[in-house]
């Protein structure tokens, strides 16, 4: 594939763009279920910055535009989910569908690969059929949905699973060290 997006690690000054991108789908849409903007402080729990094990990144655009962002954190807390991630994705709105999503989805894979994870699991709004079909796409199943488990805009919604199980890079890095490559 070749490569149009550049990853840039996700640093503390880009929290606003992500702001500005979450903010803009909080009050137009039911991709996300927050029910007001969120705040920088907010965004400072949940996206890992400077962290060698869990990353995040600004998409930039061959023209240097910033379009979105991605990121993939802990899927649940105990430790026994340390195989599984959570991937989390957003682009601005005049930068979809020009092909960036998958791009990036698939490019992900290789950084969470490095990280020895083989699971990554999404949540997709029930009302989300463009992530819903980009998830499809990228090779994810999807396992089910609880159903009426949030309400926005005076409408229940629901919440979709997708999963993907990849194998580890780290086998194959290490059977080519040993051959001597």
């Amino acid at each position: 594939m070749e490569h149009r997006l550049t990853f840039a690690e996700l640093r503390e000054e880009d929290l606003s763009l992500v702001k500005e991108i979450y903010d803009y789908y909080t009050l137009s849409s039911t991709v996300v279920y927050f029910l007001e903007p969120v705040t920088i402080d907010q965004l400072r729990e949940f996206i890992p910055i400077n962290n060698s094990r869990y990353r995040s990144f600004i998409l930039i655009t061959p023209k240097g535009e910033r379009c979105g962002f991605c990121y993939f954190n802990k899927f649940r807390p105990r430790a026994a989910f340390s195989i599984s991630v959570e991937l989390t994705i957003y682009l601005k709105p005049e930068f979809a569908g020009n092909g960036y999503g998958y791009e990036a989805m698939m490019r992900i894979e290789d950084y969470i690969r490095k990280g020895n994870f083989t699971n990554i699991v999404a949540l997709v709004a029930e009302e989300n059929e463009v992530s819903q079909h980009l998830f499809h796409k990228c090779g994810y199943s999807y396992c089910g949905m609880i159903k009426n488990v949030a309400r926005k805009f005076d409408r229940n919604l629901g919440l979709m699973f997708y999963q993907k199980e990849i194998e580890q890079i780290a086998d194959y890095c290490t059977s080519e060290i040993a051959a001597g490559f």
